[in-house]
């Protein structure tokens, strides 16, 4: 199975391929727009994975895969604070046939929804503010070329 992840410029990910899907062997995991020199931490069940990324890629064993999974890519070159995102979550189920049912953890979109409203509004404010201020650089402009004699 095949997890596509598009990395965001605000510091988190959105999981494109939404749909469940049954893994046996390894989660393969790719991250959009990834640097070439990142690392994906899978975090599951008190356990924490380092996967090198190739090509944006990397594979997480299905074995260990529980519960909900928490995924962050991280440029791990010894910068303090390291450049990361932070990946929307997974959640794993293991079922009877020895295969695990991953799919995205919707469990905490009421608070993404709350998180988007919040920063839409801020965007608004932010674009209001830029608006009042090039409005005013433009009223500047006109009584300088007014005053200008071009002649």
């Amino acid at each position: 199975m095949k997890m596509e992840y598009k990395l965001l410029g605000n510091g988190s990910a959105v999981i494109l391929t939404r749909q469940p899907e049954i893994v046996y062997d390894e989660l393969y995991i790719t991250f959009s727009g990834a640097p070439s020199d990142a690392t994906a931490i899978i975090e599951t069940s008190g356990d924490s994975l380092y996967r090198k990324l190739s090509e944006g890629t990397c594979a997480a064993p299905a074995n260990k895969l529980r519960g909900e999974v928490k995924i962050t890519v991280a440029i791990l070159d010894g910068t303090t604070p390291p450049k990361r995102w932070t990946c929307e979550e997974l959640k794993a189920e293991a079922l009877k046939d020895g295969g695990i049912l991953v799919c995205p953890n919707d469990l905490n979109l009421p608070q993404t929804i709350v998180d988007l409203r919040i920063e839409n509004q801020e965007i608004r404010e932010e674009n209001a503010t830029i608006k009042g201020e090039l409005a005013a650089i433009k009223k500047r402009l006109d009584e300088i070329m007014e005053a200008y004699d071009f002649t």
